[in-house]
């Protein structure tokens, strides 16, 4: 689906939370990966201890001011990613705007706790609090925002996607100033079919490396402020970067496993490119979703060399996910707002753990070290089951 954003939609104010530095602002978070720093620890699940421990990127919430319960986490984390992003742009709460939230799981906790205590039958309150729309419904009551918002589940291109499809209403139209980025926790749920899948690893995450093992599942809530150029100016607000470009599509390859030859990542990127109105040698960073698994870093370094020809081995590439682990419908909110930070501070952050080059993945993926460079346009890649494949274009303002 190729669809231009003609009017300049621009970021005003970014907020996340991860397992790096999780409550202590953007600036915390962007240097700790900069400096390579490894969230990924062994941790048991979080509602069911069987005496097992995962490598996980787990969010710590207990400097956290209020003590809270397993199940109230993934509203913690939303709701502090999105205040620091309204809070960075200067907005006030009661300020009527809408949210577009990705979500792969939703609030699956408060599931796994109402059947680990033996409530088949569903309340509901219940109902509300399972729906992948709750999450967004929560964070608008919370901050008083209209109801004209998106719940956004393409799997784990679902952060990508919320942010795409909210800077498309607000290039239409149909709103000025919109919140959007991604969200989800760690489940008892996702760690068991993950290892059902044999995904998880037992070593270090180490994307395009010729020994990856894997991935380790990961949590996060990453949000920006997105208006229309004009709107931030009248209101005389900083500006990180404009969104250029964005494509989506589904290969239909299988239920999990990406087409090999990047077929929709392909897709993806060439509308986003079309849309960007650029060409692809004027793209100067990529961020990766770099899972660590074999068979997602070969797709992916297919697919840039198929987009990008011999440009492919001059572009630095390089993954959120060897620090932060995989967080779901949260990834691709966190690697968008890397590629804004990239771009203002001409800094991109390494791929940690990387040991020994694959001759099938054979591109620059900045390796172990941050490097100094001249970001100006940035793309971040997006993929998940099912299929689903997202590219994302920002720019300098």
């Amino acid at each position: 689906m190729n669809k231009a954003i003609n009017n300049r939609v621009v970021v005003t104010g970014v907020g996340v939370v991860t397992p790096l530095k999780p409550f202590a602002g953007i600036d915390a978070f962007w240097q700790s990966l900069l400096s390579g720093e490894d969230a990924i620890r062994r941790c048991t699940p979080p509602m069911i201890d069987l005496g097992r421990e995962w490598l996980m990127g787990r969010i710590d919430t207990s400097g956290y001011p209020v003590r809270t319960m397993p199940e109230e986490k993934l509203e913690i984390i939303a709701e502090q990613a999105v205040r620091m992003a309204l809070e960075d742009a200067k907005f006030q709460d009661g300020v009527m705007k809408a949210i577009s939230v990705g979500t792969v799981l939703g609030n699956v906790l408060h599931k796994e706790k109402r059947l680990m205590e033996g409530k088949k039958q569903k309340t509901e309150d219940d109902n509300k609090r399972e729906s992948l729309a709750f999450i967004r419904s929560f964070i608008e009551k919370r901050f008083s925002f209209s109801s004209g918002g998106v719940t956004v589940s393409t799997a784990c291109a679902s952060g990508t996607d919320a942010i795409g499809i909210a800077a498309r209403k607000i290039s239409a139209g149909k709103e000025d100033v919109m919140i959007a980025g991604g969200t989800d926790i760690l489940s008892d749920l996702a760690i068991s079919g993950f290892h059902v899948l044999q995904a998880l690893t037992e070593e270090k995450v180490r994307p395009f490396d010729k020994g990856r093992t894997g991935l380790a599942l990961g949590e996060g809530a990453a949000f920006v402020v997105l208006e229309t150029e004009r709107h931030a100016e009248k209101r005389g607000t900083k500006i990180y970067g404009k969104i250029m470009g964005y494509g989506s599509s589904a290969d239909a390859n299988h239920l999990t496993g990406p087409h090999r030859e990047g077929r929709g990542l392909v897709s993806a990127m060439e509308q986003a490119i079309s849309g960007a109105g650029i060409k692809p040698g004027e793209i100067d960073y990529i961020n990766a979703h770099g899972t660590g698994t074999l068979y997602n870093d070969r797709m992916e370094t297919i697919a840039i060399k198929k987009v990008f020809g011999e440009r492919a081995y001059h572009i630095p590439v390089s993954s959120t996910k060897s620090m932060l682990g995989h967080s779901f419908g949260a990834a691709g909110a966190v690697e968008a707002i890397c590629c804004l930070l990239s771009i203002k501070d001409k800094k991109i952050h390494p791929t940690i753990n990387y040991r020994e080059k694959d001759p099938e993945c054979d591109l620059d993926y900045v390796p172990n070290t941050a490097r100094t460079h001249d970001v100006n346009i940035a793309m971040s890649l997006s993929a998940g089951f099912g299929g689903q494949n997202s590219a994302i274009i920002i720019g300098a303002a």
